[in-house]
């Protein structure tokens, strides 16, 4: 009897989860993407650049966070903070929703450890909640260290 039951209740589990992906499939979902990134000024030790997320899809879409690791240059840390938010320090990611078409700027500071030579490649992971769960939107960015960063 209880294994009839659990049988019922995984089969009817797996027709709502079925269900779940045409709704999406057919309806849309978000898809957030990229759009141009923008150095803002360099020193020896550090970057501070910025890159635009947009929501390209047809449903809104939940940026939960968005970490960032340095792939290749001196060691370090990268600290990815949402502009325009008040977070308690930085790299903390304040999660936004974004509507179809709406952007957010991510403010990427990059820490590094000691000198060396440029650039440095950051690869970013955004993780985003549409009618999926979880969806990981990744890039990498090549940042110069210690050059002047172009007057605005």
């Amino acid at each position: 009897m209880i294994r009839a039951l659990l049988g019922a209740a995984g089969l009817t589990g797996a027709a709502a989860t079925a269900g779940w992906f045409v709704l999406a499939r057919v309806q849309g979902d978000s898809e957030i993407g990229f759009g141009p990134s923008t150095v803002i000024g360099t020193s020896e030790g550090a970057v501070h650049a910025e890159v635009e997320l947009v929501n390209r899809g047809r449903e809104a879409g939940v940026i939960r966070k968005v970490d960032g690791i340095l792939v290749e240059g001196p060691p370090g840390r990268v600290l990815v903070t949402r502009k325009d938010s008040q977070p308690p320090q930085r790299g903390w990611w304040v999660s936004n929703i974004l509507k179809p078409g709406e952007r957010c700027v991510a403010e990427i500071d990059v820490e590094l450890v000691g000198p060396g030579p440029g650039p440095v490649i950051v690869a970013l992971d955004v993780h985003e909640i549409g009618r999926r769960l979880l969806v990981h939107r990744r890039t990498r960015l090549t940042l110069p260290v210690g050059v002047a960063a172009p007057a605005s």
